[in-house]
């Protein structure tokens, strides 16, 4: 998808009065008026339009940005600026342009097919799964539930097996690609897409569960649109878990009897539109008082870990999640709740102890 595809936009943006800077994730961290969506999409107009070769400058701008969306969000004219700073990322990655950490995660990915570069071959050994023939659900548990917080991963697990679900777990399972794809490696990430496409694929499952909202965006959205359709339908643990209390398939046998308020992940919130799914599940946990912190939904700041920031600029993906986490404190709240492993990893980072911070599924989980 070139960047020429966005040209009105690019337009439009540079033009503009420039209200989104207000609101950007790296833009208001860094005070940097480049690094806003105005700014890129003023850099992609002059790169479009051949007054600009790209350089090392611009690299370390595109890189800046989480592509959280909270820019389009409010965008007046709503403008699809993540998906100029991808389209941008993807042109410069074909001209051999590449910001190195960055490229190593396409590197990672590529060799162990995890962008952490774990041992491929590990990737499992701390989650006790099953494997089915013939699944109902293909359990999708992605990298960062896999290598990071298999917590969460057992705790989606434990779920499953609790309500009695005929799951199972691709013997072969890849990552879903969304790092790379936000990092501009798209031939690299469709080929992780294809690997993927082909095993679900082959199982005829009607569903697709996963507890990470970037793999679930991508297995939902970017698969189609890059040609990898999947015939199962993709839903996010989240979803999954209600449709198994609603169905009376598990029940809540004890009480967390503590204020809880939620942080809605980017790609689950902002890119999908699933705001009341784990809102509905926190609620119905026994002695949980659910707050809102005051930005939330579609308005719900950035942890600061998406778009591959966390590994290129870790220093400005902390100073995000250290933002929510006082969000999160002021409510008052003992617990901070997410839904995706790429979140809770960043808030427990940035909290240093002074807030617990969980998966919704841990939450449940521990309450069956």
């Amino acid at each position: 998808m070139a960047v020429e595809k966005y040209a009105d936009e690019i337009r439009f943006c540079a033009s503009c009065a420039k209200m989104c800077r207000h609101v950007c994730t790296s833009g208001t961290i860094t005070k940097s008026e480049t690094a806003t969506p105005y700014g890129r999409c003023l850099l992609a107009y002059y790169i479009v339009n051949g007054v600009l070769e790209p350089s090392g400058e611009i690299l370390d701008v595109l890189y800046q940005c989480t592509t959280c969306g909270l820019c389009q969000a409010n965008c007046l004219l709503d403008y699809d600026i993540p998906g100029v700073v991808e389209a941008l990322r993807a042109e410069l990655v074909e001209k051999g342009l590449a910001n190195e950490d960055a490229a190593r995660l396409a590197e990672n990915a590529e060799k162990e097919h995890n962008p952490y570069g774990e041992p491929h071959s590990q990737r499992f050994s701390k989650l006790r799964a099953a494997k089915n023939e013939n699944p109902e659900v293909v359990y999708f548990v992605g990298c960062t539930s896999a290598y990071r917080n298999p917590e969460i991963a057992e705790a989606v697990l434990n779920i499953l097996e609790r309500a009695g679900v005929g799951y199972t777990v691709l013997d072969d399972e890849w990552c879903c690609g969304s790092p790379i794809l936000r990092a501009g490696y798209r031939r690299q990430a469709r080929e992780l897409m294809k690997h993927n496409q082909e095993m679900i694929n082959s199982l005829n499952a009607k569903t697709i569960v996963t507890p990470c909202a970037g793999c679930y965006k991508t297995l939902k959205q970017d698969y189609p649109e890059q040609g990898f359709p999947l015939k199962a339908e993709v839903l996010h643990a989240s979803e999954f878990i209600q449709k198994l209390i609603d169905e009376k398939k598990i029940k809540f046998d004890k009480k967390i009897k503590k204020v809880v308020t939620y942080h809605d992940p980017c790609h689950l919130g902002r890119h999908s539109e699933i705001y009341d799914a784990p809102r509905r599940l926190l609620k119905q946990i026994p002695g949980v008082e659910l707050v809102e912190m005051e930005f939330n939904r579609e308005n719900a700041h950035c942890c600061g870990s998406g778009g591959g920031m966390e590994a290129t600029y870790p220093e400005v993906a902390e100073q995000a999640g250290r933002r929510r986490v006082e969000e999160a404190k002021e409510t008052g709240a003992k617990i901070l709740a997410t839904c995706c492993p790429f979140c809770k990893k960043q808030l427990l980072k940035a909290g240093k102890d002074e807030i617990e911070v969980y998966d919704v599924a841990e939450l449940i989980a521990q309450c069956l």
